[in-house]
Order: structure tokens, then C-alpha cells, then sequence
């Protein structure tokens, strides 16, 4: 099985990386450099050449409290236009098997009780980061 990580440089990614040790599987974990995905054609071609069984959808534009707050539309803009690309040329590409990471920015800011998928788009997000949790949210929906 060929599998396409993004984002495997973030935390996240990393952490799959370095517990991913099965001769089951060939990982593959472009930079930003060598796949960006605010360019859909980009991801296109990078897809149809290397035919991934499946896609881990972990890349993002993250950053502290204070850069959401000074920068909201391009956290919105950039996660929204990333996760749109990967999933419309994954589609395209014909792969069958995809996995989009959520946050739990993506819930209720005062959500008391465990998490479900239920709660999503049930209350007010944390304006510090609401540019990003309606990118996450969106995707996620796709």
C-alpha cells in the first residue's frame, strides 16, 4: 500500500512518521516545497504520478493565538484552499481511501463534555482561531 502523508513535517506528521514501521506500506512525505497545496494542479500531478492507495490529510497553516488573531482570512483561505485541493484531486485521481485530520478547534469553544462529531457546528468557535477551525470544518464536511 502507497500512502501519501501531508503535512509530515508538522506535529502531527512527525509523529506519524516516526511510529510508522511496517514493510507493509511505502510512506510518501513531500515537503511544502515539493507539494504545494494551494497549487490544485500541483496536487493533481503529483497524485496521477505517484498513485497513493491512501491520503493522510495533515498539513496546515498553523501559528499562535496572536497570529490568528492579526492574520484570520489567510489562515482561513490557505487551510480551506489546501484541504479543497488535496480532496478534489484525490477524487479525481481516483483514490479510494482518504483520512482528513480534524483539530479540536473545530467544536464549540465551551463544549463541557467529551467531544463528539455530533457538536461540530453546534456553538460559538474560539474567536482566536476561527479562521482556522471554518477551514477544518469545511473540509472535514467535503
Amino acid at each position: 500500500m502507497k500512502i501519501l502523508l501531508t503535512g509530515s513535517t508538522g506535529m502531527v506528521g512527525r509523529n506519524i512518521v516516526d511510529n510508522s514501521n511496517s514493510s507493509n506500506y511505502e510512506l510518501l512525505c513531500p515537503t511544502s516545497t515539493e507539494l504545494n497545496l494551494l497549487d490544485n494542479k500541483a496536487v493533481y500531478n503529483y497524485i496521477s504520478c505517484y498513485s497513493p492507495d491512501l491520503i493522510i490529510h495533515a498539513a496546515g497553516l498553523v501559528g499562535g493565538i496572536q497570529a490568528n488573531i492579526k492574520h484570520p482570512v489567510d489562515f482561513l483561505v490557505s487551510n480551506l484552499m489546501m484541504g479543497i485541493n488535496i480532496v478534489n484531486e484525490a477524487k479525481n485521481c481516483g483514490v479510494k481511501h482518504f483520512i482528513n485530520l480534524g483539530s479540536s478547534c473545530m467544536y464549540p469553544k465551551d463544549i463541557e463534555t467529551a467531544i463528539s462529531e455530533d457538536a461540530l457546528l453546534t456553538g460559538k468557535l474560539e474567536d482566536t482561531n476561527e479562521g482556522y477551525a471554518i477551514a477544518k470544518i469545511t473540509v472535514a464536511k467535503l
